[in-house]
């Protein structure tokens, strides 16, 4: 089904880990700016230092409000945009690709995880 058929939804990205490229993204959607740097940091060997400095997503600065991205059964990382323009985006993991969903501005995220364990799943 398309994820974005669901009002709540405003942007999508799935990115490959093993070449770090974009699969598939929302045209025009700000996910559309993850670069690969960005997944090597979320997916490297240094990935606990961005849950004290913050990490970025698709350029912008954002908070880690719950990192489960190497629990298994879970696999899901939320994230919240910083400022004004505040938004939730999960992360989700499989072995093969990253999943970026977020959320419209003002819509809670508390949804995403179960949301996106559920596209990874499905994969």
């Amino acid at each position: 089904d398309n994820i974005l058929a669901d009002r709540n939804t405003e942007d999508v990205a799935i990115m490959g880990l093993s070449d770090k490229c974009t699969w598939a993204a929302k045209p025009g959607g700000l996910l559309t700016a993850i670069s690969p740097q960005e997944v090597g940091l979320i997916t490297g060997q240094q990935w606990k230092m961005f849950l004290l400095t913050g990490i970025t997503i698709a350029g912008k600065k954002r908070s880690v409000i719950r990192d489960n991205l190497l629990v298994d059964e879970d696999n899901t990382m939320d994230i919240r945009s910083k400022g004004s323009d505040s938004r939730s985006i999960c992360i989700g993991k499989n072995p093969k690709a990253l999943t970026f969903l977020m959320v419209k501005k003002g819509v809670h995220g508390g949804a995403l995880s179960q949301k996106v364990h559920d596209m990874i799943v499905g994969m």
